[in-house]
């Protein structure tokens, strides 16, 4: 929860960082879906408790849905996706402006170029 000062009084307002939503969102143009890692323990390694509203979520997932393609070329040919459905991601926190919240689940949206890396795949 932020407070914002507005007319000379101190307001709570609740500004959330996701959007809720039904159902899992299908992507569109150069979109991944990345569904979120699981969030950091509740204790650290120092025994101290961290509350659940101060855990971070990780900032790794499983692409779980593609748009249509990864990018667009000067003379309008559309690259297909490297990533693949199923592939594990790590992403920068800060890049991962599209945030929904389903149920309990949290996913985002980002582009492919907003990937930093996957992991390789076993067999």
């Amino acid at each position: 929860m932020r407070i914002f000062y507005i007319e000379n009084l101190w307001r709570k307002i609740e500004v959330n960082d996701y959007i809720k939503c039904n159902s899992v969102p299908q992507p569109i143009r150069d979109l991944v879906l990345i569904k979120r890692g699981e969030a950091e323990d509740s204790i650290t390694a120092g025994g101290i408790l961290v509350p659940e509203a101060s855990r971070r979520l990780d900032n790794s997932g499983e692409v779980v849905a593609l748009g249509n393609y990864s990018r667009v070329t000067k003379k309008g040919y559309k690259v297909p996706f490297e990533l693949e459905v199923g592939d594990y991601v790590y992403f920068n926190w800060f890049d991962a402006q599209r945030k929904f919240k389903i149920g309990k689940e949290f996913y985002l949206m980002l582009t492919e170029q907003e990937v930093i890396c996957r992991e390789e795949r076993d067999g």
